[in-house]
């Protein structure tokens, strides 16, 4: 999910053996590209920007026969796809396309994919784990939705009352802005849902009360939302300010925004008619850590992305100041003991003492770099930055990621923390395959575990 979120004020958001080979490289900014796993299948996929009418990919499967192929355009997720069977966890498939801009043709680099694989990071019997509920327990929801489970994971800290959660996404029928009951129905919001009965009330100022507590509801049903975003916090709801076209979420850069000091965190999804597709995300700061599990119907995809259920937050912010350079330690104390904030946030912003970190490297402002946007809006320029790995031949090499300043060890820091080593660190972190992104075409199950 290539989105460039932040907390500010929101209104409206979001066959055939190949050809011969072709000497001319590719643009980064002419596609997108990466590889899915369900179950044993990975579908390797190639959505282009330019015009395009055939993609041929090439792979190899742990460093065997290279296999080439037409791909097959699917015109649900409107992108071309090749699907790959047999794989499991630590299978290895390198693979690199050819495709068409109008009538060139042009060869890409090759590109690296190592399967997961679903293998718990904590047993299943561990008490309070994710993985202790069984996909088969998993309710099937009716009229095309999905099951909703949200988690204590706290060991005590906080009990069931204590942890709040609340949806807020566009309705796909009527195009609304709207919330989720407990009983499944995506209710719209407004300016008057501010001012209504139960709203809750911060410094004298009201707010739409649209959460609910892990104990009041086992399982809920989600239906199809576009740009959802679940909030979630602990000891007290969020104040989050509703209009009739759109809301304003909480701005962790504004020093009087009534959630500063609340411990919150958030996850964003869409679903829709080809299925979920969902993430958790450091883009902005960390809150608490989370676990995020997807589960399919037919029990044949069953992942999930966020912090190690190993880490706990105290032990996170410990290991944050002993394993970032200097430059970033700040970030960890500058919002204090709420939360980690991203450099933007912090003395890497414009006029702060590392506004320049960056120099040097590229031609790009740090700015633009850690938010990647103004003059930086190509995502695999941006990333390879980010990464340092700007200046190599092989942008998509994981292994030479953060190996040397300047790098956005931030980013770096949530992924050695990560399931999988997958995390959201910065705006386009998704490029070739780092985010905790999770998507299936038939969800049954989400589950989301708040953990202290």
């Amino acid at each position: 999910m290539r989105k460039k979120w932040s907390m500010v004020t929101l209104a409206l958001v979001l066959l055939l053996s190949c050809l011969p080979m072709f000497g001319s490289k590719a643009a980064a900014a002419d596609y997108t590209q990466g590889v899915s796993l369900s179950g044993t299948t990975a579908t390797i996929w190639f959505k282009s920007t330019v015009s395009t009418s055939w993609v041929d990919v090439h792979y190899k499967v742990n460093n065997g026969t290279q296999l080439n192929y037409r791909m097959t355009y699917n015109s649900s997720s409107a992108r071309y796809e090749q699907t790959v069977t047999g794989v499991s966890a630590g299978t290895a498939i390198s693979y690199f396309f050819t495709y068409n801009n109008g009538t060139p043709a042009y060869d890409t680099g090759w590109f690296s994919y190592t399967a997961s694989g679903t293998t718990p990071t904590t047993p299943p019997n561990s008490s309070n784990s994710i993985y202790s509920i069984a996909a088969s327990s998993i309710p099937t929801a009716p009229n095309g939705s999905m099951s909703l489970k949200v988690m204590n994971g706290t060991g005590g800290a906080y009990s069931d009352s204590q942890i709040y959660w609340g949806v807020i996404g566009i309705n796909p029928t009527n195009g609304k802005w709207s919330y989720l009951d407990l009983s499944g129905n995506l209710l719209p919001i407004s300016t008057a849902l501010n001012d209504a009965s139960g709203h809750l009330t911060k410094n004298g100022v009201n707010y739409a009360n649209i959460y609910h507590t892990v104990s009041q509801a086992s399982w809920v049903n989600l239906p199809k939302i576009t740009s959802g975003r679940m909030f979630l916090s602990v000891g007290t709801p969020l104040y989050i300010k509703t209009y009739d076209d759109g809301f304003a979420g909480p701005d962790i850069n504004n020093p009087t925004d009534p959630n500063r000091n609340i411990y919150f965190d958030f996850i964003e999804f869409t679903v829709d008619a080809t299925g979920y597709h969902g993430n958790t995300t450091r883009v902005d700061a960390f809150g608490f850590p989370i676990q995020h599990r997807l589960v399919n119907t037919t029990g044949s995809f069953d992942q999930t992305v966020g912090e190690l259920e190993s880490e706990t937050r105290a032990g996170i912010f410990t290991k944050y100041q002993n394993e970032v350079p200097a430059a970033f330690k700040p970030l960890a104390t500058l919002q204090a003991p709420y939360r980690i904030v991203a450099p933007i946030y912090g003395s890497f912003a414009a006029g702060g003492a590392n506004a320049n970190y960056f120099a040097g490297y590229s031609s790009y402002s740090t700015q633009d770099i850690l938010r990647c946007d103004g003059a930086l809006t190509d995502a695999a320029t941006a990333a390879a930055i980010n990464r340092h790995v700007y200046t190599t031949s092989n942008w998509n090499n994981v292994s030479n990621y953060y190996n040397a300043a300047p790098a956005n060890y931030y980013a770096k820091f949530w992924h050695d923390h990560s399931i999988n080593g997958l995390a959201y660190g910065f705006p386009y972190d998704d490029v070739n395959g780092q985010a905790a992104y999770l998507e299936v075409g038939n969800p049954k199950g989400l589950i989301i575990r708040v953990a202290w």
